[in-house]
């Protein structure tokens, strides 16, 4: 099998036996900087408790877009919106961990939000709507970005991310930080562990994966503790962890959203991407995120479209991260949703040339070169540690805090020490097969667009630099969510989102968690 391949099936399985066994029956591994509740306490507690509780009965099914309708009714201001959030996060994120750290200054915000509301200068659909940013995404002070590592602890950069500037100039409020996998996912071996936030928890269910790297984004959304959330994806870490906590994101087509101030793992295919309940507030996001008009999302978008269903794929699902003896259950939820969509749906299969054959099994040697090269190049230009080396010893000084979860990713790139030569030869060649792979895909097919189950195919469209959107797609039998994974052509996202609209108008299945005191 040779390292290479070895590493790659000890890494498999590895996230396999964690996801199993999840936070623990235990209770979550605790985030070591607590959430500073101070700057608003004063006005948490200040809260009439029926106003509070009028709060919860109106905003508890509201989409994002409803959330700037009410705002701009006068129904509700951005202060108590903010507050709203805090307080949520206040009674159930100890347990969740989807928040890694809170704006001190997000009530600030808020105010000057219903201030231009006031003298009619408001920014747009979205100004005063409390948003939150995976901590891979560079703010300005006094918030830090860190990956979640304790190696970026004290990290506090000097501006915004180019996206954090198009969102507070679309008049978002900064709620705080999410917390996700470590380094997105290329240290730790569990999805949703860091150092810095602890163990992120599915809010449906402690024995279900949040999935990763954007497990707290997934989360916040799925538990009410946000508006809307932004993450990151190199492979599947928007959509997987979207599906697994019942909520829609999009991964865009590759450079699509500035990836300017963003810590980067595979620059070659890292993504920027909004979550939200629903597809038409992705939409709404993902034009504050790039400045553009929101894409239009016609009731039959998908009517006479040729979709094609990667049925064998899904029904062959291995059980890594979720479930899937109930797939053929789920795969007539798709059919059954496109049917009555418009859709004309053919089965599709992937299209693999024999000389791409492997194409998945090369993305393990690109992950561990973008850390060596790209990933470590940020935490040296930010910290003392140069090298994957100082790295590893640097959490070996403080294992129990450090590394909670091991640093599998981390010593198989320093066993490998992939240059930045062979990593970048490496990353273009997977690049070039998955681009092949799908366009051969969709010319054989001769569809529009293909239709997957959760993160099934991310390897494919993530390396490739299509666009993706997982919808809701209900509950499986065991109560975990899944989603149906749509998969565009490139540089078609707002096509993609009409499609995917159309869809969950639908079948309008997301099933919200319910979250105990």
């Amino acid at each position: 099998m040779g390292r290479l391949g070895t590493l790659l099936a000890l890494a498999r399985s590895a996230i396999v036996a964690a996801a199993i066994r999840g936070a623990g029956p235990g209770g979550r591994a605790a985030r070591s900087r607590p959430l500073d509740f101070a700057p608003f306490a004063t006005a948490l507690d200040a809260m009439d408790g029926g106003r509070r509780a009028e709060l919860a009965d109106l905003l508890g099914s509201a989409s994002l877009a409803e959330l700037g309708v009410l705002l701009a009714a006068g129904s509700l201001t951005s202060v108590e919106l903010t507050l709203h959030y805090l307080g949520r996060i206040r009674r159930f994120d100890d347990e969740l961990g989807a928040i890694i750290e809170l704006n001190p200054q997000a009530l600030a915000e808020a105010e000057a939000a219903d201030q231009r509301r006031a003298a009619g200068r408001q920014l747009g659909a979205l100004d005063g709507i409390p948003v939150a940013l995976k901590d891979n995404i560079e703010t300005a002070p006094p918030l830090h970005t860190t990956a979640g590592a304790a190696a970026l602890a004290n990290n506090v950069t000097e501006a915004d991310a180019a996206i954090v500037s198009a969102l507070r100039a679309a008049g978002l409020v900064v709620l705080g930080k999410t917390n996700l996998s470590e380094l997105a996912g290329a240290s730790c071996k569990v999805p949703g562990v860091s150092a810095l936030g602890g163990a992120t928890r599915n809010p449906y269910g402690a024995t279900f994966s949040p999935g990763g790297s954007s497990s707290g984004s997934a989360v916040a959304v799925a538990a009410g503790l946000c508006a809307a959330s932004v993450g990151t994806e190199t492979s599947g870490s928007l959509i997987a962890p979207a599906a697994f906590n019942g909520v829609v994101a999009l991964k865009p087509s590759f450079g699509l959203v500035g990836d300017a101030g963003i810590i980067p793992l595979v620059r070659f295919q890292d993504c920027v991407g909004p979550m939200a309940t629903s597809v038409p507030g992705v939409a709404l996001l993902l034009a504050a995120m790039t400045g553009t008009t929101v894409a239009e999302l016609p009731t039959l978008a998908l009517d006479g479209v040729s979709v094609g269903v990667l049925a064998a794929d899904i029904l062959s699902q291995p059980r890594d991260l979720e479930d899937s003896r109930d797939n053929a259950a789920m795969l007539a939820r798709i059919t059954d949703g496109l049917s009555a969509s418009g859709a004309n749906t053919v089965e599709a299969e992937l299209v693999v040339r024999p000389e791409l054959a492997g194409y998945e099994g090369h993305f393990f040697k690109v992950v561990l070169g973008g850390l060596t090269n790209d990933t470590l190049g940020y935490v040296g230009a930010h910290s003392e540690l140069k090298t994957v080396a100082e790295l590893m010893a640097f959490n070996l000084a403080e294992p129990k805090t450090r590394m909670p979860c091991g640093q599998f990713y981390l010593a198989a790139a320093n066993l490998l020490q992939i240059s930045a030569e062979a990593y970048e030869v490496a990353a273009l060649a997977h690049r070039d097969a998955t681009q092949a792979v799908l366009a051969d895909t969709f010319a054989a097919a001769g569809v529009q667009v293909l239709v997957s189950l959760t993160n099934l195919h991310s390897a494919l469209y993530a390396g490739a630099g299509y666009p993706a959107i997982t919808v809701p797609l209900g509950l499986r039998a065991n109560g975990m969510p899944t989603g149906a994974t749509f998969i565009g052509r490139p540089g078609r996202d707002a096509q993609l989102l009409a499609f995917a609209a159309a869809f969950e108008r639908a079948t309008r299945l997301r099933v919200p968690p319910v979250l105990a005191d």
